[in-house]
């Protein structure tokens, strides 16, 4: 049996938890691998900062390991509210999570702000959002204080049992659908792509979601090892340019010439 207020306060930490932890692997592996499309933080700062002018990639260099180091902390903090809670120390648990949600206020504060200096109003979206869930999850955190004490036996009558049943087989359904997606789309991110010539000396290659600068590299390797004879004039591609952080479909035309 557990304490009501005690399951809601599990649940806040579990989310957050998660959410440091992931947002810290997002740090570390910033490509894409086999079950994880990562976002390319260290390419958005450098372009950040190279709008403002500063293109030493130093800066942006700096910028996201001090990030990543206080998201790391942050992570630190929940951890240690979350192994009070289950020692049964409510009031040192609620030190640590007010220190976690003050310092992840202070954070998606700094990132609003950073948002506006650079033209992300998307992000500003984002990070606004966060921070007004964080603000939610203390004060709820909080408001479990103010719950009588009764406890809740966690009893498998019949209709938790077909919740469970359904639960399960859906999430197998969804699980499999996802490792099967996952199989035959990765290679995508590794195999060069085919070009068709639709006018004479302009090829056409059609790059499927997943395929990032790497493929674009390998390719025109490629096309340049199976037709020797040819010069490249020109690359267009649309979009302008191959969005590595959010892996979007793109053309790219090859314009030759005869060597």
């Amino acid at each position: 049996m557990m304490k009501e207020k005690n399951i809601i306060r599990y649940l806040i930490l579990i989310y957050w938890i998660f959410f440091e932890a992931l947002t810290v692997i997002d740090k570390i592996i910033p490509d894409v691998f086999p079950y994880w499309v990562g976002a390319d933080f260290y390419t958005l700062f450098v372009k950040l900062f190279a709008s403002l002018g500063i293109t030493n990639p130093i800066f942006a260099t700096i910028a996201l390991a001090g990030i990543a180091s206080f998201e790391s902390y942050i992570l630190v903090l929940f951890l240690l509210s979350f192994f009070n809670l289950y020692k049964g120390k409510n009031k040192v648990s609620e030190q640590w999570f007010y220190k976690g949600a003050l310092f992840s206020v202070l954070l998606f504060s700094l990132f609003s702000i950073g948002d506006q200096i650079f033209g992300e109003r998307s992000n500003l979206l984002e990070h606004t959002i966060f921070l007004i869930m964080l603000i939610v999850s203390w004060v709820v955190f909080n408001y479990t204080n103010q719950i009588k004490e009764k406890l809740t036996k966690l009893t498998f009558s019949k209709d938790v049992k077909v919740a469970l049943f359904m639960g399960i087989i859906l999430t197998a359904i969804t699980s499999y659908s996802i490792f099967n997606f996952s199989n035959s789309t990765f290679s995508n991110k590794t195999q060069a792509v085919e070009g068709q010539e639709v006018i004479q000396g302009i090829y056409k290659f059609d790059f499927p979601f997943l395929a990032d600068k790497f493929v674009l590299k390998k390719t025109i390797k490629t096309f340049e090892a199976k037709y020797p004879a040819l010069k490249i004039n020109y690359i267009y591609t649309a979009p302008n340019e191959l969005n590595t952080k959010k892996k979007t479909h793109m053309l790219l035309y090859v314009f030759t010439d005869k060597r």
